[in-house]
């Protein structure tokens, strides 16, 4: 008798555990929901474009709740900020979400790992003794890691405020010379956008 209840109750336990692990809570009901529907974000780094410095767009695909994969172009267009300062850029990236217990996922602190592709312009002074010659465009590549805070709201906007440091690979050069960059490029920028 004692074996024949031991046994009924175990076996009501387990259907009872069964029970609540096929139901969903509402929280993780929407959290599905958004991953399955809203894994595109755009953004525009908005204190580049407001100091008129250039325009930097970004886009980013979620992978799952901890992690995005995206890329980001920087044009510059004011050509009177000097010599030996960024034009173009194209960076893709992968970022790692911690600490994110949000219903929706892929937000809150990040670090990411990224490769940088660039190019600029120089006169030449660091090669010829201070002589002023006529502007060169040289191509850099640089490895590096960064990290950020994303807030996503409920309906989708979203604000990425994020910074990093990548080393150069020595690279950069043009038809006739080395150049001698500086060891390290930056990466910075306050994104504001939409995940769709």
């Amino acid at each position: 008798m004692k074996k024949m209840i031991l046994t009924i109750l175990a076996i009501c336990t387990f259907s009872v555990a069964m029970a609540q692990d096929e139901e969903s809570t509402d929280s993780q009901e929407r959290m599905e929901r958004f991953n399955d529907v809203k894994k595109h974000e755009v953004s525009l780094d908005v204190v580049a474009a407001i100091g008129g410095l250039g325009i930097n767009p970004r886009y980013e695909y979620v992978l799952g709740r901890y992690s995005g994969v995206g890329a980001d172009i920087n044009i510059n267009i004011d050509d009177n900020i000097g010599d030996n300062i960024e034009k173009f850029s194209f960076t893709p990236y992968y970022r790692q979400y911690f600490f994110s217990k949000e219903d929706f996922g892929a937000k809150g602190f990040y670090g990411e790992g990224f490769a940088k592709l660039y190019t600029f312009e120089s006169d030449g002074r660091f090669f010829f003794s201070g002589e002023s010659q006529d502007l060169r465009t040289f191509t850099e590549v640089a490895i590096g890691v960064g990290i950020g805070w994303k807030w996503v709201s409920h309906n989708g906007f979203l604000i990425d405020i994020g910074f990093g440091l990548g080393r150069n690979l020595g690279v950069a050069s043009d038809s006739n010379n080395e150049y001698d960059l500086p060891e390290v490029t930056g990466r910075a920028g306050v994104n504001f956008g939409w995940r769709f």
